[in-house]
């Protein structure tokens, strides 16, 4: 998965706090069962003794079995034993085992050396929280992109952009479901307040929950990170790697940004090395192709026109008939 380093260092932060905190607490509750049975110090050390002593007698071909055997009995009767008296003490069997958050992993994160389901769901909130903090996620998704606010009489090109948008939405809602790290790209463009970025955010959102890592940003931020790297202004900044690697980028207001020679080269090399590794990306813009072409050549035109699926969006600004 492209998940951000920031997210994947965070979520081995966490994972680490986990399992300290548990076993700090277990050590906490052993600390206080021991002044309450002192007597669990001796059995312990004979259930270590026991086993101990069963990894000595396997290098003795001769009485292994035996040995093994007596010493498993009274390593049961032993741990028979400590039962009984964490039981008549009040105390639980379980009471010196660490409370993991997750049991499965003991909060290391990985099960038979593959990621655990709870590191999988971890790196999700942390990915849908870190696209939140950047965006109005909250507010985006399908079942609040509203219709009705779109007119229901032909425009002045003649098509009526609520059956347009209705038609968006569908193949939105569609592109989301059927989400996957080779999902066709997709070029929203339109004027603006007519829910490029609402929908781009829906479908984010559906990609986080199926655990696919989301990289969204507006294209004056993102290609200015870009910028101050190149240039050594943020040398231990790795955007570059982020923006190519990542399972769905999400580049907001193309168009917006200061445009210079480095810029248009930048952008370009981005879409043409996601296009060749087959990621995703969904580009939101007010221009239109013969401005986007006058802005950064046909280079970078002819790849969204014969690379990406193409909706324009259609009506009035939304935002204003809101307010």
């Amino acid at each position: 998965m492209g998940y951000s380093k920031s997210v994947l260092t965070r979520a081995a932060q966490i994972l680490r706090e986990r399992r300290a905190s548990a076993e700090s607490k277990a050590q906490q509750q052993r600390e206080a069962v021991l002044k309450v049975c002192p007597e669990l110090i001796t059995i312990e050390r004979e259930m270590s003794a026991t086993g101990l002593a069963a990894v000595r007698a396997v290098g003795d071909p001769q009485h292994a079995r035996k040995t093994v055997q007596a010493l498993a009995k009274r390593n049961l009767e032993l741990q028979e034993e400590r039962r009984r008296l964490l039981k008549s003490a009040g105390f639980e069997e379980t009471c010196l085992q660490p409370a993991y958050t997750c049991a499965k992993c003991s909060d290391t994160g990985y099960l038979d050396g593959k990621p655990c389901a709870c590191r999988r769901k971890l790196l999700r909130d942390l990915a849908f929280q870190e696209l939140a903090a950047q965006s109005p996620l909250k507010l985006s998704d399908f079942q609040s992109f509203r219709l009705d606010l779109y007119d229901d009489t032909p425009d002045e090109t003649g098509l009526v952009p609520r059956e347009e948008m209705a038609a968006i939405l569908s193949i939105c809602k569609a592109y989301a479901d059927g989400f996957s790290e080779h999902a066709d790209s997709l070029f929203l463009y339109g004027k603006t307040g007519l829910g490029k970025t609402h929908l781009s955010l829906a479908i984010a959102a559906a990609a986080i929950e199926k655990g696919y890592g989301v990289v969204y940003g507006s294209a004056p931020t993102l290609l200015g990170k870009l910028e101050k790297e190149r240039f050594g202004r943020a040398p231990d900044a790795d955007t570059e790697s982020l923006l190519a690697d990542c399972d769905l980028l999400i580049l907001d207001d193309l168009g917006a940004e200061y445009t210079t020679g480095y810029t248009k080269a930048a952008l370009y090399e981005l879409l043409n090395t996601r296009l060749l590794r087959g990621k995703p990306t969904i580009l939101n813009s007010n221009l239109t192709f013969p401005e986007l072409e006058a802005r950064y050549t046909d280079r970078v035109t002819s790849r969204i026109l014969g690379n990406y699926t193409v909706l324009h969006f259609a009506g009035g600004d939304m935002r204003i008939r809101l307010r």
